[in-house]
């Protein structure tokens, strides 16, 4: 199987949004293309959704953090340093696309865990049957964390073992390809989210509180915060699975 890979490169979040999507425009056949990116300086990225959700604009105005939106995933997050990204585009048809939308993460999330684990990191992929489950709390917590991605579980996502998920998983589908989208949470920071997410102290306070028991970065585990080595471990499973070594690609 032939894959290209790009960066590791620090972006803009407009910059990389863009990139990620452009990567459907310069696919051909055969060829899947992995890119990988940290955002600088931090942007707070939207998904998909029919409706605006509610943020506290006021507060990300005065920390200038810009509002960028995205053509996958679901609610907020934060994009910045230390969010290191893989962007998976591949063509039509492609082996690594599949035809079933949900186990399409199946490769990429167990990819990741395995590479997350050769750096010390007991790390798993959420089963379908989990994250049903996880879907249908209705407690407070849940529903709390639920307004930013990092904050719900979807199948084949990534957790470690007190089932806080350390990475996130979207695609997006389009007649020139489908694009897959991983971001690692070498350290997740619940205060500033939830800032940018809540107007409301009060309120504010108790999302932080729900999404640091939801979700955490790779540093609350001992684990050191390399984006080098974490790329280097990521794509040696990669090169296990796909049974083939990237090429590097440039691009303008």
């Amino acid at each position: 199987m032939i894959w290209h890979r790009i960066g590791p490169e620090v972006l803009s979040g407009p910059a990389a949004v863009a990139r990620a999507v452009g990567l459907l425009d310069q696919l051909d056949a055969s060829t899947a293309i992995f890119s990988w990116s940290q955002v600088f300086p931090a942007a707070l990225v939207l998904g998909r959704s029919a409706q605006r959700p509610r943020l506290n604009d006021e507060a990300r105005e005065q920390l200038g953090i810009p509002l960028v939106q995205r053509a996958s995933g679901g609610g907020p997050v934060l994009w910045d340093e230390n969010l290191l990204s893989l962007d998976v585009a591949v063509p039509p048809g492609h082996p690594l696309a599949g035809r079933d939308v949900t186990e399409a993460y199946r490769w990429l999330g167990e990819a990741v865990a395995q590479g997350l684990g050769r750096l010390g990191f007991p790390a798993r992929v959420v089963t379908v049957a989990e994250a049903r489950a996880d879907a249908a709390r209705d407690d407070s917590i849940a529903v709390r964390a639920r307004r930013a991605c990092f904050g719900g579980l979807s199948p084949f996502e990534v957790v470690g073992p007190d089932r806080r998920k350390v990475v996130g998983l979207s695609q997006v589908r389009r007649q020139t390809g489908t694009l897959f989208q991983c971001g690692i949470a070498m350290r997740f920071d619940a205060d500033l989210l939830a800032t940018l997410i809540e107007p409301d102290a009060e309120e504010q306070a108790a999302l932080a509180s729900a999404l640091r028991e939801r979700a955490a970065g790779l540093d609350e585990y001992r684990v050191a915060v390399d984006p080098a080595a974490t790329v280097g471990t990521i794509e040696s499973a990669l090169r296990d699975q796909l049974g083939a070594e990237p090429a590097p690609l440039a691009i303008g």
